[in-house]
């Protein structure tokens, strides 16, 4: 009984010709390596460029932005994000708030 497993008819490759064959695939690969890291630097230096263009573009805005805020807090204005005083306890990121000017019940 003989069975075919190379339907294609070409006889067997040589083993040099097995050995080109890794070599050529091992050097693909390698071109491949370097061809995505050139992209990604690429990409990556497009990335910092696009990111250092709107910060520069938006300093102004930022610029504006602080002097408002001082002259709010000059005004006696208190900033929305303001800290938390120490006379709360905070437990497991839980806050308890107590107030001491409330009427207790019982």
């Amino acid at each position: 009984m003989n069975i075919n497993f190379n339907p294609s008819g070409q006889p067997p490759q040589t083993l040099f010709a097995r050995i080109v064959g890794v070599v050529v695939g091992v050097i693909a690969l390698g071109l491949a390596l370097m061809f995505s890291a050139v992209v990604f630097v690429v990409l990556a230096i497009a990335g910092l460029a696009l990111w250092g263009y709107f910060w520069w573009k938006t300093r102004a805005l930022r610029r504006q932005m602080q002097e408002q805020m001082e002259r709010m807090q000059q005004q006696g204005f208190e900033p929305p994000f303001r800290q938390p005083s120490t006379d709360e306890n905070v437990i497991d990121g839980e806050a308890v708030r107590v107030d001491e000017d409330r009427p207790r019940l019982g």
